[in-house]
């Protein structure tokens, strides 16, 4: 649920590893964020289906099972309720054509995981200080 002053983001991420930098990374931002993770594209829409859940933010990885990341993106730009939500792809592949087809599906960034925490959290920052009036 979007909270005043509260910045709720979910990754979707199959990598425990990558959800835990990302957490370490987003809590020293120095903004106040809420992180929810899921593990593939089918939990990410079971938790977003539960209505009270609505992040300001979803960070998508491409490679996952069940359900990749593209997939997911565009089932996400169909539901209304989540449709202006910003979404950004978050993965090690940066491959034109993927960057290229995910900007085409409706995603509002693409990301390229780095391991400089530093660098990341630049980024990050970036993104969550240019999301828009919520």
């Amino acid at each position: 649920m979007k909270t005043p002053g509260n910045i709720s983001i979910l990754l979707v991420d199959d990598d425990i590893d990558d959800q835990e930098i990302f957490l370490l990374t987003m809590q020293n931002s120095g903004n106040d964020v809420e992180c929810e993770f899921a593990c593939d594209g089918i939990q990410a829409l079971q938790k977003l289906s539960e209505t009270a859940y609505e992040p300001h933010l979803i960070f998508i990885d491409i490679n996952m099972p069940k359900m990749n990341g593209i997939e997911l993106l565009a089932e996400l730009k169909q539901n209304p309720r989540l449709r202006q939500t910003p979404i950004y792809m978050y993965s090690t592949s940066d491959q034109k054509e993927i960057v290229t087809r995910c900007m085409e599906l409706g995603a509002s960034g693409f990301m390229k995981k780095s391991p400089d925490i530093e660098e990341l959290r630049r980024e990050f920052t970036q993104v969550i200080d240019n999301r828009g009036a919520l």
